[in-house]
């Protein structure tokens, strides 16, 4: 049954079932409309545009992020959402033993008014339940995500001691709305107000937007979830003067072409370097390769990474007809699959697009050739 918890193989940790994983992670960043009007900011986004489970996916997202940041990277981050989480919309747990370990509760709440006590005291309830229900361990932090966290809670929240009155305060008011659905019985009832008891109620807390929103802006999903201009590319590091290890099989290929071509015995970089005949077409296919990493590192650090891919599988689609026919030798394979690659256009549709340079896109060829996607010399019979 989706969103039930059992033991694992070991009879230890809960083995977690039917919860999905944020279902944006592999979208390709689209680049953002030509437009005179200005874009929504994040917080327009996240507070009027986003729904409940927009907002529950853009915080699994941010509290992977703030698991690193804070130094304790999560060994797992589940949405937990839906019926029957039990006060937990998202799980981040710092061992194996999962949420029977030690793990941090995450409870999104997206409302347009601000969270306050009244929306917050019953969601405590919920966690001491599970506890006692042997559903989750006690979380050593609970987290209030919301894009609007009232003044009144928030003060209450800097103030432990305070939360806790306050909490037992409409725990035994018998007007308060303060409970869970069903009604608790006069047993469970009872457990929760000795387990809240003897909680340390500094495991709450809340995290305000601008907070979560300049966390979330490290991650490569920021410029998906909230489409603006990428930041400027930085330049491509120049190739260095020794083959670099991850070099090893595009140049062995590159040797390969130029054996052929001028009856050589090309075995090193070095030797390659030192002839006059093919030291110029080395040196721009290394500038090429490492043109092409530094546009593969800066995806990294902007955009997903589908988002690349589909720039560079866009590539090998337009290249690989090329590169399968009949040439006369394995340099004269190179250059039409090179030449080609110069007459491609990148997916204007693809926010990467407008930072390919053609330098990019002869490097990205080696790149393919790196990962045996494309070879040169194939041994034809002219």
């Amino acid at each position: 049954m989706a969103g039930r918890l059992e033991p694992g193989r070991d009879g230890a940790r809960p083995v977690f079932e039917g919860f999905p994983e944020p279902k944006s992670l592999e979208v390709v960043v689209l680049a953002p409309p030509t437009q005179s009007a200005p874009l929504p900011t994040p917080q327009v986004y996240l507070q009027y545009i986003y729904d409940a489970d927009d907002w529950e996916d853009f915080t699994v997202e941010w509290v992977h992020q703030f698991g690193t940041w804070s130094g304790r990277p999560y060994v797992r981050v589940q949405r937990m959402g839906g019926a029957g989480d039990r006060g937990a919309d998202v799980a981040a747990c710092l061992s194996e033993q999962g949420t029977a370990g030690e793990w941090h509760c995450y409870q999104c709440k997206h409302y347009l008014k601000p969270l306050g006590q009244s929306d917050a005291f019953p969601e405590m309830v919920k966690i001491f339940v599970a506890k006692i229900l042997g559903t989750y361990e006690l979380p050593t932090r609970y987290v209030f995500v919301a894009p609007k966290i009232g003044t009144g809670l928030e003060r209450l929240l800097l103030n432990p001691p305070q939360l806790k009155d306050e909490f037992f305060a409409a725990w035994d008011d018998k007007d308060s709305k303060l409970g869970t659905k069903p009604k608790l019985t006069p047993e469970m009832r009872t457990a929760v107000g000795a387990l809240a008891q003897a909680t340390d109620f500094s495991m709450f807390e809340a995290r305000n937007l601008d907070e979560i929103l300049e966390l979330h802006a490290a991650t490569p999903h920021h410029v998906r979830r909230f489409p603006q201009p990428l930041k400027q590319r930085p330049a491509a590091d120049p190739a260095p003067p020794d083959q670099a290890p991850h070099e090893a099989v595009y140049v062995r290929k590159l040797l390969d072409a130029y054996n052929a071509k001028h009856g050589l015995a090309l075995e090193t970089l070095q030797q390659a370097r030192d002839h006059a005949k093919v030291s110029g077409h080395l040196f721009r296919q290394r500038a090429a390769f490492f043109h092409a990493e530094s546009l593969w590192r800066f995806a990294q650090e902007s955009v997903p990474e589908a988002t690349y891919t589909a720039i560079e599988t866009d590539l090998y689609d337009a290249v690989i007809e090329i590169e399968d026919r009949d040439h006369g030798s394995g340099y004269a394979r190179l250059e039409a699959v090179l030449d080609a690659a110069v007459a491609h256009t990148p997916n204007p549709a693809n926010i990467l697009a407008p930072v390919v340079k053609v330098i990019d896109l002869k490097g990205m060829c080696h790149r393919l050739a790196n990962d045996d996607r494309l070879t040169w010399c194939k041994e034809e019979t002219p």
